[in-house]
């Protein structure tokens, strides 16, 4: 049985909770974002497509399964924590390293930017805190 999704409130325990990431509720950026200004902006880094599912949101852990279509690309970026990808099925190249199902790719807050492999990518996403999106490179 799944349980949902857990927002957790900086104040509150975190609780232990199940989930079935079949059963999570799937999001494009265009779902997410809808047609604003600001999401423009937005769909110049990541596109449209990027569908995202929430595992859990919390000021110390953010968890997502993502999911890329054959081709899809973002520009470079960083997201203001230690950030690890783990792949499950296609594969995510960054530059000339390609990244399989099985392997992962782990940046302390660095610029990176990837392209889905011909078969699309599958990974689960997990970030030490609440990610952001910064387009320079984070000052030493």
């Amino acid at each position: 049985m799944t349980d949902g999704v857990r927002p957790q409130d900086e104040k509150e325990q975190p609780r232990q909770f199940f989930f079935d990431v079949r059963e999570l509720p799937s999001r494009t950026n265009a779902d997410l974002l809808g047609d604003s200004e600001e999401a423009q902006k937005f769909y110049e880094i990541f596109g449209r497509e990027l569908v995202t599912k929430t595992i859990l949101q919390s000021p110390r852990l953010c968890v997502y399964h993502e999911t890329a279509a054959p081709g899809e690309q973002v520009k470079p970026h960083r997201h203001g924590t230690h950030q690890l990808n783990y792949v499950l099925n296609g594969e995510l190249i960054f530059g000339r390293r390609r990244v399989g199902a099985g392997m992962g790719f782990f940046t302390p807050d660095l610029l990176y930017t990837w392209r889905a492999g011909d078969d699309g990518a599958e990974w689960i996403e997990i970030h030490a805190g609440q990610p952001g999106v910064f387009l320079e490179q984070r000052q030493a």
